[in-house]
C-alpha cells in the first residue's frame, strides 16, 4: 500500500531584489548591448537594375542603361542609431560587337533580365563599380553627421 505524501502548507517568500542589485544588473546589461552595438555595423547591399536598352535594326541589343543602387542594411540593434536608406548611381554600358555572349547572338525579346545582369557583371570594369560604390556609400554613410534636432 502506498501513502500518499502530505502537502506542508509552508509559503515560499520571494524576496525583491535590492535596488543595487537591479542598477548592477542593468549596467551590465548596457555593457553587453554596447559590446553587441561595436560588433554589428550596418553595411550596404548593391544591385543592378535596368532602366533601358538600346537595340539595333536586328533586335540586338547595343547598349543597356542601368542603376546600381545600394541599400542599406541595419542590424536590429542599430535600428535608432541609423535612418534607413537607398541611393542610386546611372551607369552605362556599350556592349561591343565581338563580344562573344548570347545578348549579342538573340533577339532581345528572348533575353532574360538575369542574362543582362550577368553581363553587366562579367563586363563592367571593377574599377567602375568601385566608383559607383564609393558615391553610394558617401551619400548613406557619410563621416560627418548634419544634426537637424537640437536639444535644447
Amino acid at each position: 500500500m502506498k501513502k500518499k505524501k502530505q502537502k506542508s502548507s509552508k509559503k515560499v517568500r520571494s524576496r525583491k531584489p535590492s535596488q543595487a542589485t537591479v542598477l548592477k544588473l542593468q549596467r551590465e546589461v548596457e555593457v553587453k548591448q554596447a559590446e553587441l552595438r561595436k560588433k554589428e555595423k550596418p553595411f550596404i547591399r548593391y544591385s543592378f537594375h535596368v532602366e533601358s536598352i538600346e537595340v539595333d535594326s536586328n533586335n540586338l541589343l547595343e547598349q543597356i542603361v542601368f542603376l546600381y543602387k545600394g541599400t542599406m542594411v541595419i542590424p536590429n540593434s542599430l535600428k535608432e542609431d541609423y535612418k534607413p536608406g537607398s541611393y542610386s548611381v546611372v551607369g552605362t554600358y556599350i556592349i561591343p560587337h565581338d563580344l562573344d555572349h548570347l545578348v549579342r547572338t538573340r533577339d532581345f525579346t528572348q533575353i532574360k533580365r538575369k542574362e543582362i545582369i550577368k553581363l553587366l557583371l562579367d563586363n563592367v570594369r571593377p574599377t567602375y563599380i568601385t566608383g559607383m560604390k564609393e558615391l553610394i556609400h558617401k551619400e548613406l554613410m557619410p563621416e560627418y553627421k548634419i544634426i537637424t534636432d537640437h536639444p535644447w
